[in-house]
């Protein structure tokens, strides 16, 4: 897990992630040395640590959604329970209360979890097994008290058993739990591995590969009465700009142009650079006839912002071809036919859109 948080750090969960498991540790070997000394602030203290790891897993497991994480309530429930700890330990102390109080926060801490996971919608196979360990956590926490119980002699010689069987369970649960945050941090990595390769690094907008692959599944998901819209668009002259100013212009041209894009596209637009200086849009079924609309606002956005990119040197403009999904259309014949009415812009004076039946 350090491993991965250390090659992605932009991923900032996973390091909280880590930080909950090395204290997670930490817990265990306070643990040791608090039993074999005798000392209650030890014990005490390992206490905080476990709570502490717990709430920081809440957290990361929020931060990994773009949720918000509840720290009021997450105070809340580790203020009570460590209070009621620290009480019991050194006031009345009565074991009994200690398991109690310390479980039930633990479970707490545990259902805010799963109040904030069971929201998420679509979620995951890898996400399930993980919701489902945390519910294991949480019926092992509450366990704890009932096991004491039943042990027949609370503030008697069994705190020994009690603290092995709890020592065993929480080392059982704490594995699965970190092998479940683990398979959910890959299967993220890989995600984002796979998404970069799909992302044009100049633009920043979809390559060929991702759009193809977005694009397919649109026209999939169309009707018969409504029918997805190609735009292609070619930015005009592009070659001379290279010649006549460097490479390092042009690669200004397309990131402004990329900008226009995206201001103007509509929210679900699949917009990519397929490479060079040719652009692809493809528009919802119910944006087809916004198609010209915001072809139009686009090129003209891009013809005022044009004179400021290359200091009014040269103004670079961009020509645009529209066709409209036939029913059976397959992406390859769809493309064809809007590079045919981008060409044909291209050979009416450039700086235009066209578009074909």
């Amino acid at each position: 897990m350090f491993v991965l948080w250390h090659h992605h750090r932009h991923l900032t969960y996973i390091g909280i992630f880590v930080l909950s498991y090395a204290i997670r540790a930490l817990c265990f070997g306070i643990f040791y040395f608090a039993f074999a000394l005798e000392n209650p602030v030890l014990r005490l203290m390992a206490n905080v640590f476990l709570m502490l790891s717990m709430i920081l897993l809440s957290i990361g497991l929020a931060s990994r959604r773009g949720q918000r994480p509840r720290y009021l309530t997450l105070l809340s429930i580790a203020g009570i329970a460590l209070g009621a700890l620290y009480y019991n330990q050194f006031v009345e102390q009565s074991l009994l209360l200690r398991v109690i109080y310390l479980n039930c926060g633990l479970a707490a801490v545990g259902l805010v979890m799963l109040l904030d996971a069971v929201k998420l919608p679509d979620r995951t196979p890898i996400e399930q097994v993980l919701i489902g360990l945390i519910m294991i956590s949480c019926v092992g926490f509450l366990l704890r008290p009932l096991f004491l119980l039943a042990s027949g002699n609370a503030e008697g010689g069994f705190e020994g058993a009690y603290w092995l069987v709890v020592s065993i369970s929480d080392a059982l649960i704490s594995a699965m739990t970190a092998v479940g945050i683990f398979a959910v941090i890959a299967s993220d990595v890989m995600e984002r591995i796979k998404s970069d390769a799909q992302v044009d690094a100049l633009s920043g907008l979809l390559n060929r590969r991702g759009f193809e692959a977005r694009a397919v599944e649109a026209l999939e998901r169309q009707t018969t009465d409504a029918r997805v819209s190609m735009i292609m668009s070619d930015l005009d002259h592009f070659k001379s700009i290279n010649d006549r100013f460097g490479h390092s212009s042009g690669d200004r041209v397309i990131r402004a142009f990329s900008e226009v894009l995206r201001d103007k596209a509509p929210r679900d637009a699949i917009i990519a650079r397929l490479g060079g200086e040719e652009f692809a849009i493809m528009l919802a079924p119910r944006q087809t006839a916004a198609a010209p609309i915001f072809a139009e606002a686009a090129r003209l956005a891009f013809k005022e912002l044009a004179p400021r990119i290359l200091s009014n040197e040269l103004s670079p403009t961009a020509s645009f071809g529209i066709a409209v999904a036939y029913k059976g259309e397959d992406l390859s014949a769809l493309m064809e036919r809007a590079d045919r009415a981008l060409y044909q812009a291209k050979n009416e004076g450039r700086d235009c859109i066209r578009q074909v039946g």
